[in-house]
């Protein structure tokens, strides 16, 4: 079995120290080219247009993607792989999802500044989790860009989105329904987006904001508290960019079945379709284990990243 890690690639004591300090780290040389080969080959075939006004951003999108993808259950399975990941975040995490983004030339804007409600919206709050994201095509940020920019959470932390405004913003929409109130689909994208984009705190993470290039095979590992955002691909030689992310939570963090019901209020109240149903498929109790799941349980083993000897 080929490895899905670069042979090439190690950690030292300053990328742990990196990542520590900013919540992030730019992983080079990272995936092997197999691994990279076996995802472009077949993203594409998988995507599909956005189903709701917040992924319209993007040309094309898919979550729960891969699930049973031989490349990605090779990947979990790798020992260095595992090794990585559990130095980096001192955790054993649970693999939960792959999402498939794809941005068009000169087109789509992708995410503005965000952080991961969707896809961590039904832990508790201050659990940890974090995202592997890897460009499918090399990004310059000289020329046609298309990559992502974020924030280190030392300067600022989107952990105040998840702890008050997330839960705020769904209690006011929960209220308008109850009331039988009207409230435009543009004004509650700009009560869940407005914190991080309003022209005051847009001017502080653009200012400090980290863009980076990337090279076939380079991925970057950040938790749920950097703040990020889509850059725009311009003109240049590609038509599209595709883009592949892996979510992990901590193997100890808990189900929030408040915040996951809490997804569907917008979905319900405006009538269009969810992206994915991983919050309601998960059917535990509040306060479980995520790990405990039955959506889980055939390939458990798999998805937990426990360290291997060496």
């Amino acid at each position: 079995m080929s490895d899905m890690i670069s042979e090439s690639f190690s950690l030292d004591n300053r990328k742990i120290e990196n990542y520590n300090r900013q919540g992030f780290l730019l992983l080079k040389n990272f995936f092997s080219n197999h691994f990279i080969a076996s995802l472009k080959n077949k993203i594409k075939d998988h995507l599909a247009s956005p189903s709701d006004k917040y992924q319209s951003g993007f040309s094309r999108i898919k979550f729960d993607l891969f699930n049973d993808e031989a490349a990605i259950k090779s990947l979990m399975e790798s020992a260095k792989f595992r090794n990585i990941v559990g130095t980096l975040t001192k955790r054993i995490m649970l693999y939960t999802q792959g999402i498939g983004f794809e941005l068009k030339k000169n087109e789509s804007k992708g995410f503005p500044w965000h952080i991961g409600t969707q896809s961590f919206g039904y832990q508790r709050a201050e659990d940890f989790a974090c995202t592997i994201w890897t460009p499918l095509a090399a990004i310059n940020t000289r020329k046609q860009k298309g990559g992502m920019a974020y924030v280190p959470k030392n300067i600022v932390s989107g952990d105040f989105i998840y702890r008050d405004i997330d839960p705020a913003v769904f209690d006011m929409l929960k209220v308008a329904t109850e009331k039988q109130d009207n409230i435009l689909l543009e004004k509650f994208i700009h009560l869940r987006d407005g914190p991080l984009n309003d022209p005051a705190m847009k001017e502080i993470l653009d200012y400090f904001a980290i863009e980076d290039d990337f090279e076939l095979g380079d991925a970057l590992l950040f938790d749920k508290n950097v703040i990020h955002r889509s850059i725009m691909l311009e003109d240049g030689p590609l038509a599209s960019r595709t883009a592949f992310a892996m979510r992990f939570v901590c193997a100890e963090s808990r189900y929030d079945m408040k915040r996951a019901n809490d997804l569907e209020i917008p979905r319900n109240y405006f009538n269009y379709t969810s992206p994915t149903n991983l919050h309601l498929a998960l059917q535990i109790d509040d306060g479980t284990p995520i790990k405990d799941s039955l959506l889980f349980k055939h390939d458990l083993k798999t998805r937990l990243l426990r360290q291997k000897a060496r």
